[in-house]
C-alpha cells in the first residue's frame, strides 16, 4: 500500500501548480492565468488546493507550498525564456505568493472535507 509522505504532497502540489499555468492558454487563451477573465485563476487555485487536501490531508500545508513552487517554476521559466518579458518579475513573484494563499485555503478545506468524510464513515461502521 502507498504510504504518503510530505515529499509526495509537495510533489503533488508542484504538479497542480504547473498545471494551472500550463493549462491557462488552452482554457482561457491567456498565457498568464491571472490575466484570464471569469475568475479562472482564483477557481483553479482553490480547486487545486481542495484536490490536494482531499488526496493527502495529513500534509495539506506541503501541498499548498508545492502549488506555489510549481507556479513559480513556470513563471520564472517564462522570464528566463523571454528576458524581455519584463523587469517586474520580482513583483510578479510577490503577487504569485499572495494569490497562492488561495491554494492554502483550498488545501485546508480539502483536509477538512477529508476528515469529515472519515468521521462519517466511522460513525456508519460503528
Amino acid at each position: 500500500m502507498f504510504k504518503a509522505h510530505r515529499s509526495s504532497a509537495f510533489l503533488l502540489g508542484i504538479v497542480l501548480g504547473v498545471a494551472i499555468w500550463l493549462l491557462s492558454p488552452f482554457i482561457t487563451g491567456h498565457r498568464e492565468p491571472w490575466d484570464a477573465e471569469a475568475g479562472y485563476y482564483f477557481i483553479a487555485l482553490l480547486l487545486a488546493g481542495i484536490l490536494g487536501g482531499l488526496v493527502l490531508p495529513e500534509y495539506w500545508g506541503s501541498v499548498a507550498i508545492g502549488i506555489f513552487a510549481g507556479q513559480a517554476v513556470v513563471f520564472v521559466g517564462g522570464v528566463v525564456a523571454d528576458p524581455a518579458s519584463g523587469g517586474l518579475w520580482p513583483l510578479g513573484l510577490l503577487f504569485l505568493a499572495f494569490y497562492s494563499m488561495l491554494g492554502l485555503v483550498g488545501a485546508a478545506v480539502g483536509m477538512g472535507l477529508s476528515r469529515l468524510r472519515r468521521r462519517r464513515q466511522r460513525s456508519r461502521a460503528g
